[in-house]
Order: structure tokens, then sequence, then C-alpha cells
């Protein structure tokens, strides 16, 4: 029996409680440890920033109280219920609840503790002490033990969020340097967050390596296009958010959304003209040169694909080495369907900022184009290392292995793009949905593929296909 034909055309555009037996110091109150851990992230996400005062001394003088209810006396039943309190922003009870758990040798021993006895400081505006406690937190070697649970031990990935809150300490402090030096360890570890890449922007602007912060902002963009970066204290960013504008405006370029590229960019813009004595770029050169890049943008975005052709060529000619300009190109000859061509140009992004994966993902739909799979699957897997992977890289490879007839493969493919973030749109779920159904029913594994082809219908019951696909199941089954 034939599948029904929609499938798969490729789309460009687009804490465990612990017990007394376990530790010997009775139950711990059922706060998990997923949503402690998200808790840091939210703190992190929703804006501290940090300014300092005082040296931290770890000689406690505590007249501190933190009520854990019947929980047994134990440092992590304090750390976790200052955690709780640490989500609310009640910064000064939360504070007492992690002081209380650092008087006891174990909690001393815990890095997490001391993060987050740092952030509540922060929120006190109790800033030097914060520093000095994310300094005990990243003393602390991996193989530590929580305080609040037994499993995990401390793993070497676990620091890169404690080296990233000691870097936005030094930033207010306006030890930018330190501060630099902090977040690149924090990108070593994990080189992904896109807040990290946020902050490394703030702090090359306050060095003044402007190309260098608009580089990092876009980064931060990239990593996380769909997630505002929101600061609460806005003296760090006033002037800054030119730059962070102009940031935005490349990276949104790269994702082939026009239009929101042109709005940062105006909005940059405004910023520029009423402060016309700063100086935001390199040289006036470098300042021009963007703005005629941004005329490329424009000219895409009302698809006239020749002129942004002719403008990146005339930003080219003048810096070579310009990899935005060189994306933009390669995004025109592809509307041109110059393939070959645009192949060539994301290959000079990728030679130019290997690190940029839309360039890598693009430059496998060019691959696609030109009938080149064994590449394009190749140019998927680099945008896949440098992302962590999105729904239309997944969704594009599983169309290859398809048509290799690589059903395990294209499941697999699939079945990723369906529980990733979406970067670029044009892959409907429905549609990836849909691939996985079929792909399924081609495979023999008929349950599965009307489970699938069940959720296509819940989400939209006039999927013709998916209609007939379930008509062909059935049939089988009986």
């Amino acid at each position: 029996m034939q599948i029904p034909k929609k499938i798969l055309n490729r789309r460009e555009t687009a804490f465990k409680p612990l017990s007394s037996q376990e530790r010997g110091w009775g139950e711990v109150k059922s706060w998990n440890t997923f949503a402690f851990r998200s808790l840091i992230y939210c703190l992190i996400l929703s804006g501290f920033t940090l300014e300092f005062s005082g040296i931290f001394s770890p000689q406690f003088a505590y007249a501190q109280t933190c009520d854990i209810g019947s929980a047994t006396v134990h440092p992590g039943n304090y750390k976790l219920r200052g955690s709780v309190f640490l989500k609310k922003e009640s910064f000064q009870e939360a504070l007492d609840c992690f002081e209380i758990a650092l008087q006891d040798p174990r909690g001393r021993e815990d890095p997490e503790l001391w993060n987050n006895h740092g952030l509540a400081l922060a929120g006190l505006k109790r800033f030097e002490e914060a520093l000095a406690s994310y300094d005990q937190a990243v003393r602390i070697k991996p193989g530590a033990r929580f305080v609040d649970r037994v499993q995990p031990l401390v793993q070497p990935k676990d620091y890169y969020l404690w080296w990233f809150n000691r870097a936005t300490a030094l930033v207010d402090l306006n030890r930018n340097d330190e501060a630099l030096a902090s977040l690149d360890k924090s990108l070593q570890i994990k080189s992904d967050y896109g807040f990290v890449w946020f902050f490394r922007g703030l702090t090359l602007f306050r060095l003044k390596r402007y190309d260098e912060a608009r580089f990092a902002y876009r980064r931060s963009v990239l990593l996380s296009p769909n997630t505002p970066y929101v600061i609460k204290s806005l003296h760090l960013l006033n002037l800054q958010d030119y730059v962070v504008y102009y940031g935005e405006a490349e990276a949104k370029s790269r994702l082939g959304r026009y239009k929101e590229a042109i709005k940062a960019f105006e909005r940059g813009k405004q910023v520029r003209l009423n402060n016309p004595q700063i100086e935001f770029f390199e040289n006036n050169v470098s300042e021009n040169l963007y703005e005629n890049y941004i005329d490329g943008i424009r000219s895409l975005d009302r698809s006239e694909y020749n002129k942004a052709l002719t403008q990146f060529d005339l930003v080219i000619a003048t810096k070579p080495n310009y990899a935005s300009a060189w994306d933009g190109k390669a995004d025109a000859l592809m509307a041109l369907k110059r393939y070959p061509e645009a192949i060539a140009a994301y290959d000079r992004v990728t030679v130019i900022e290997p690190y940029d994966y839309p360039a890598w993902y693009k430059k496998g739909n060019a691959l696609m184009k030109a009938k080149r799979n064994g590449e394009a699957l190749q140019a998927y897997q680099k945008a896949i290392d440098i992302s962590g992977g999105f729904a239309e890289v997944w969704h594009n490879r599983g169309v290859i292995f398809y048509n290799q007839n690589k059903n395990k493969e294209a499941i697999d493919a699939y079945s990723r793009s369906l529980k990733a973030n979406t970067l670029w749109g044009g892959i409907s779920r429905a549609d990836t949905q849909y691939a996985l159904a079929a792909t399924l029913y081609r495979a023999g594994r008929y349950r599965e593929s009307l489970s699938a082809v069940e959720q296509v219908l819940k989400a939209q019951p006039d999927y013709k296909e998916a209609v007939e696909l379930r008509k062909l199941i059935k049939r089988i089954l009986g």
C-alpha cells in the first residue's frame, strides 16, 4: 500500500527525599531537585544584576531564625527552605536559612549552598559579600556532596553557573577584565548558555571592544532567540542598549527574521542618534558598513534579492571578512536558487565564524537543494553540535534519512524534532508528526504509527493525508 504523499518535504525556513538511612538526619521536606534547580535559572533570567559593598567573613555571628516546620534540624532542610524564600525574592529570610545551614561543616562543603548564599546577599545589595560566597563555591572541587540530596555528587558541569554568577558580581564592581575571565570560565564548561554571552557583551562594551560586544550579544540571541533578555538594574544597560539592539539585529537576520532584525536596528539607531558624542564602533567606516549591511537586509525583507546581492557585495568588497554580509549574500543566492554559489557563501561564514550554527543549518538546506545529502547531513550535525539542536534541523535530517530508506534514523530524527524548540518556523508540528507516523508505518510499526497519526488529527482534524493513513492502518490492524 502506498503511504499518502504529504511527507516530508524539506523546509528551509525553518530530588528524591532523603531518608534517615541514607544520611542519618531524618526526612527532608518535599521540595524536589528539578524545581530547585529551575529556581536558579529563574533567578538569573529574571535579571539579577549585582552591585557590591563590604567583605564577607565566614565567621558567623548568628541571630537568624528559619522555620523548617517539623523537619529534622539539618543543613539540607535549611538550604531547601532558604531556596523557597529565594524564589520569592525574600532575600533576608533566604539569607537567614542559608547562614544557619552554613554553620554545619556539611553545609560549608556544598558549593551550591554558597552560590545561593551569594544570590541572597546580592538581592540585599551586599555585593562584596556575594562575590566572596561565589568564590567559596568555585573553590570546592567536583565530587563534593550537595547537602540536601545524596546523588548526584557535584559534577564539573555544575560550575558554569557559579562562575557566571561570580562574573555578574565583578561586572557590577566595574572589575571588567576579571569579569570577562570568569565568563570565559563559564563558557569553557557550557558554551551554549545565552545569558553568559549576554553578560560577555556587556563586559566587552565596557572595555570598549565594540565589535566583540556586538558579536557576543548576537550569540546570546542566536542561542535563545525566543527569550527576551530583561535586566532589572537598568544602570547596567543605558547607552549599551545600542549595541544590544544591533547585536539582536544581526542575530535575527541570520535566522531569516528580517522584520524583527530591522525593528531591532531602528531601536538601536534611535539610541545612537540621541547620543552622537559616544563612540560605539571601532571607526566610522565600520558604522557605515553596518548600516549598508542593514540596507541589504531591508532588500531581503522586500524580496528584492538581486538588489540585496549587490548591496552585500559592496560591503564585502570593503570588508571581506564581514561574516554577516556573507550570510546575507548567501540568503539572497538561496532565494535566487543559485545553490552552488549559496553553498560557497555559507562556507565563507563558517570559515570566519565556525560556531555560527545558523550558517551550518542553512548550508545544509542548500546542499539538500543541490542533492548533496551526505554533505547536508554533516552540515546539520555541525549545527546540532553547536546549538544543541532545534526542530527544523532534526526534521530535515529526518527527510534525508527517510529518502535513504533508513527508517530507524528517520524515526529518531523526527522524534527529536518534536521535542525541540522551533527557531525558524516553516515546519509545523503536525507535518513532523505526520512524517513520523508515515515512517513508522513503512517500518511496520503500525500501532505506533496509529498513535502518531492520531496526534496529528487531534491537532489538525482536516489533515487529509493523516486521515488516509489512519484508514490504511486500521485496515491492516483490523
